[in-house]
């Protein structure tokens, strides 16, 4: 017999055991707290705030005020208002939550999840990448190194001499700040941060790490009136004595709003940036930059975050996101992946490192091992890229800030190149303001402004979108935009997008247009050719042996093996090199370095080496690479350089080695030339064809002048074919690589058209290795995980296996999406693994000849009658059954707490969530906080998406809505976070009570299967492990209650547990009707 002890423990550690979502924290065993909001039906887009503040405010409290009058009737608490979304944040009760769900203006009630900031370890134009030489560092008091390098290899230098930014507000969504320090105070003694507000309630006088905001504040606007030597700066390295510095930002004249939403441990909600969100539209920021993000399953449009920052876009705000630190194996997070905002990927700056280690020399302008890449779940690729590794930045050490330990730190990842593109999104805003007469332009031309101008890096699009920030392209290109018959001053090409998405078919042909805009005074004949990573140049593989680690002279970290070497060959425009070896979580963490034929620097691999994840698989590339022979370098380190070097690890062995070399090719766009006029513009009809193979395959479409090369990034996603018939299936294939060992190490997306009429929809997946561990997700339309599994196989679930099952019981018609990550550790024998899947319909099956069928059968009240249910495991994968009777009716029920309680109290600020237990078949979740402050409420399920925010309920309290045809069964979460924008003084400590109810399927109480009850969160139950092939028996016991003469009807659900059976059922086969009379 089995009850669910482990439940409260994963919930409480925050992780689902796949180490790929973080879910929230139950606030005590006596009951969860939930934040949710209330989203409203009309978003009201024709009212953006900006133009139209005011009518919008009257807009939305006209239609908030029924819903806030009847919550409040209804004992709601902590009932906030938003007008940014046009939704309601509250603490609602049970009662209030159905008649929330019905109210026709309800558009979703969803759940308030929390968000991290990213974590810190200690510690000319291409298509060639920029080379730095290095002699020494020859700077002096009086000319120092400028800081960061970031400045001059997207030639914002340049663009300074027109723009700085000024009369620009830009709001930074990040952690404290010590607004007092001299690089945020300008010549005239006016502070740079110009406002500074607390959303997490503990106020800005409370301790933060604080890395992150002086990082993205200095990377925008410090201005460079302070001299560093970073010998004292970074002392442990190669720095001589003298090395002087100075910072700048990219746009030293912005103004910057800096909005804390993360507190003293670096967490935060999805409220509390929705609300700093908020407050820089109402306070007339123009740039909001959030170096942010977290992956989710499903990446849900819905979620409240990508609202808000929509209606950010709508309102004039141009916003600006990390892609996220996880590496180019589709790993870009939320809100990055939302098409409103401009995601920003991380180049490689390497002239301190370089410095710093003793190199001769350094190659920039490579995408950074750490920039998160690759194609979202909805099929977006990456905007632009700017430098990310590294630079310096102000800090100040104090109580305050915790992550401070000199006056300056080394700053970089995306967090870092999201804020550069945010200066120059302030640059391009200014400029275009002096030469418009004082008006703004719009985020979508600021995008394309900035998208349009990025340089060709030559790197794959799906790493560096458009290409490399161009500052000063983008200065000019704004400056001249519409001007009558062109620019003297500018050679852009402009487009009409900043990239194409296409699905559909094997063989279909999709058609699509780019306009072309020459901002020049002269014609441009323009061609339009297409560009995607083609056949090898070379391809060598190497193993060599970790032994005992040899000295580190240098600060980079210990050699784990003796270098290696390789020779590239010419004309080879992309180098790929690969490192992967068998190594469990705590053996160790290795980078690999690349060396130029010169000596110098090149490339630095990155394993982040945290608690939840792990990497034993490392990727670099350099384009252009210089032929000649290379070094390879094995180092006991993670790869972020000027860090405190890492202590060697327990692995020894071999490590295999893999370098190749790649053309590129045309990707089956045909070419065009068209003569564009001077200040005029020119369409391109683009026609792409879908290739036969299942999945992603993105490309380039490039158009080039003779002054200028603008580069548009095309997602390409084929669909994986569905039979339309039992007797048939369909296949498809994937290929598995590995991460930096962030929050996942690998996302791949895959497209389902599935028909109307489908009684079950099952997808069979083989890996080639058992011990390379990947979980699945199946997400139907509405964006519900309705099933998961993962390769574990045995009674127990623990055992490596090769194979996993995906069933749904009656899907929905319509788009569904099949999630294939990879949480953890490759199994390091191989540089890649190739996954293969099995789609059928109309299979799943099972039998129970005793089961009654009909009015006409009558068991007797009080009696038992035993039905046998034999279940076939038709599936390559082991399964464990259990079965889960429900009557043909729906009621709404009271929700249990992880812990078996009807309600949930929580505190704020110390234990806001909580966690409950949701059957399936259920269409809608209602949680209700009554609260002694107003206070917002989050509602999600255990994947943390899709996301729902609270209204305003009666009586002051909080309601949060989810509503699906069928909602995502098993662990949800709620949590609640304070409402406002808060200074100096925190907000005060809250207290709340939180309950749920949902409408669901009624389950069967005279219905008693031998394996127990899965829903009843308190009860033991006992699924039938069945290995592949076999078959379970399960016993079903009708004992009728009813009155005689009542007719029962219901359904007999078949369902599966398995390795994460804590956190919700993997899949449902089928549903056997049922009926029969009272006697």
């Amino acid at each position: 017999m089995r009850i669910r002890a482990a439940l409260l423990a994963v919930v409480m550690t925050g992780s689902v055991g796949t180490g790929v979502l973080a879910v929230p924290a139950v606030a005590s065993p006596t009951g969860p707290s939930q934040r949710v909001i209330v989203v409203l039906r009309d978003q009201h887009t024709d009212l953006p705030v900006g133009t139209h503040t005011a009518q919008r405010q009257q807009a939305v409290e006209q239609d908030q005020a029924p819903v806030v009058s009847q919550l409040r009737i209804n004992g709601a608490q902590s009932v906030a208002g938003l007008s940014l979304i046009n939704a309601v944040s509250a603490s609602v009760n049970p009662a209030s939550l159905a008649q929330l769900r019905s109210d026709a203006q309800v558009a979703a009630v969803l759940p308030d999840l929390p968000v991290h900031l990213p974590p810190r370890r200690p510690g000319s134009k291409p298509p060639r990448a920029n080379a730095t030489s290095l002699a020494g560092c020859a700077t002096t008091a009086d000319h120092p190194m400028i800081e960061p390098q970031a400045l001059t290899l997207t030639h914002t230098d340049a663009a300074q001499q027109v723009a700085t930014g000024k009369g620009v507000a830009v709001a930074v969504i990040s952690d404290g700040i010590d607004v007092a320090n001299p690089e945020f105070v300008r010549p005239d003694g006016s502070s740079v941060i110009t406002d500074y507000k607390d959303f997490t309630g503990e106020g800005t006088n409370d301790a933060t790490d604080a890395e992150e905001a002086f990082g993205d504040a200095s990377s925008i606007a410090a201005q460079g009136r302070q001299t560093y030597d970073l010998s004292d700066q970074l002392p442990g390295f190669t720095f001589p004595k003298g090395c002087d510095f100075q910072m700048r930002g990219f746009a030293p004249g912005a103004d910057l709003m800096m909005l804390k939403v993360f507190d003293h441990d670096g967490g935060g909600f999805t409220s509390t940036v929705v609300q700093a969100i908020q407050y820089a539209v109402e306070h007339h920021a123009a740039v909001i930059n959030e170096s942010l993000g977290s992956n989710l399953y499903p990446d849900s449009a819905t979620d409240p975050f990508r609202l808000a920052d929509a209606a950010a876009v709508a309102a004039g705000v141009t916003v600006v996101a990390s892609t996220g630190d996880s590496g180019p194996t589709g790993t870009i997070g939320s809100p990055a992946s939302d098409p409103s905002v401009i995601s920003v990927g991380a180049t490689t700056a390497y002239r301190l490192p370089a410095l710093g280690y003793g190199y001769p020399g350094a190659i920039d302008n490579n995408i950074a091992a750490l920039s998160s890449g690759g194609t979202t779940a909805g099929n977006r690729l990456v905007d632009l890229a700017a430098p990310g590794m590294v630079g310096m930045a102000a800090c100040t050490v104090g109580p305050l800030w915790t992550g401070c330990q000199h006056a300056t730190e080394v700053f970089g990842g995306t967090s870092q190149s999201a804020p550069f593109v945010s200066g120059a999104a302030a640059l391009v805003i200014q400029a275009y303001m002096q030469t418009h007469s004082g008006a703004r332009p719009t985020p979508e031309l600021v995008r394309r402004l900035l998208t349009g101008t990025a340089t060709d890096l030559g790197a794959p699009t799906d790493e560096q979108g458009a290409g490399l920030l161009d500052s000063a392209g983008a200065v000019q290109a704004a400056s001249a935009w519409a001007v009558p018959g062109g620019s003297a001053h500018s050679t852009g090409l402009v487009l009409s997008t900043d990239q194409l998405s296409v699905s559909g078919r094997a063989g279909e042909v999709e058609h699509s247009s780019v306009a072309v805009t020459n901002t020049s005074n002269r014609p441009q004949t323009v061609t339009m050719s297409s560009s995607a990573v083609g056949t090898q140049t070379f391809d060598t593989e190497q193993t060599t042996t970790v032994a005992a680690p040899l000295p580190d002279t240098t600060g980079e970290g210990q050699l784990a093996a003796a270098p290696v070497t390789f020779t590239v060959p010419g004309n080879t425009p992309l180098l790929d090199a690969d490192m992967t070896w068998p190594g469990a979580q705590n053996t160790g963490v290795l980078a690999l370095a690349l060396v130029d034929p010169h000596g110098r620097l090149a490339q630095i691999s990155y394993d982040f080496g945290g608690a939840q994840s792990a990497a034993n698989y490392q990727h670099v590339d350099v384009v252009q690479p210089e032929a000649g022979t290379w070094t390879a370098k094995v180092l006991w380190s993670n790869g972020v350089t000027l860090a405190q070097p890492i202590q060697p690890g327990s692995y020894r062995g071999p490590v295999r080695l893999r370098f190749s070399g790649h053309r590129y090719a045309a990707a089956d766009v045909a070419p065009q030339t068209r003569p564009v006029p001077a200040g005029g513009t020119v369409v391109f009809p683009v026609t792409v064809a879908l290739p036969a193979q299942a999945g992603d395959t993105p490309f380039s479409l490039r158009f080039t002048s003779g002054s200028d090369t603008a580069l548009l990034p095309v997602a390409r996603r084929t669909l994986v074919a569905v039979p339309s018939a039992s007797a048939r299936s369909t296949t498809f294939t994937a290929t598995v690589t590995g991460g930096t060992g962030r929050s996942v190490n690998q996302v791949l997306a895959y497209y389902l058209d599935v028909a109307a009429g489908h009684r079950s929809l099952t997808i069979d997946l083989a890996a080639q290795n058992p011990g390379t561990q990947l979980v699945y997700y199946l997400v139907s339309p509405e964006q519900q995980i309705l099933a998961r599994d993962t390769n574990l196989a045995g009674p127990k679930s623990d055992t490596p296996s090769q194979y996993a099952s995906l069933t749904v019981n009656d899907p929905a018609p319509g788009r569904w999406t099949l999630y294939v990550t990879l949480p953890g550790l490759i199994s390091g024998t191989d540089f890649n693994e190739q996954l293969a899947g099995t789609v059928h319909v109309d299979t799943a099956t099972a039998a129970a000849p005793g089961l009654p069928n009909s009015p006409t059968i009558v068991i007797s009240k009080g009696s038992n009658k035993v039905v046998s249910v034999a279940v076939p495991n038709l599936g390559p994968a082991d399964r464990q059954y259990f079965l889960d009777p429900r009557l043909d009716s729906m009621s709404t029920v009271p929700v249990m707490t992880t812990s078996g309680a009807a309600s949930a109290d929580v505190t704020l600020p110390s234990a806001p969530g909580a966690g409950w237990w949701v059957p399936s078949h259920t269409s809608e979740l209602r949680a209700t906080a009554s609260a002694g402050a107003p206070v917002n409420l989050e509602l999600s399920p255990w994947t943390a998406s899709p996301l729902v925010l609270g209204v305003p309920g009666p009586s002051g309290t909080t309601v949060a809505t989810a509503k699906a045809g069928q909602l995502a069964g098993g662990f949800w979460g709620t949590t609640i976070t304070p409402v406002g924008a808060y200074g100096t003084t925190p907000a005060p400590s809250t207290t709340a009570k939180i309950t749920m109810t949902a409408l669901t399927q009624t389950t069967d109480p005279d219905a008693h299967p031998s394996t127990g009850s899965y829903w009843d969160i308190t009860a033991d139950w006992n699924p039938v492990y069945v290995a592949a092939g076999g078959t379970a028996h399960i016993d079903l016991t009708i004992t009728p209650t009813a009155a005689p003469g009542t007719v029962v009807r219901g359904i007999l659900y078949v369902d599966e547990a398995g390795a994460q059976e804590d956190v919700s059922n993997e899949s449902e086969l089928i549903g056997l009707p049922y009926t029969y009379t009272v006697g």
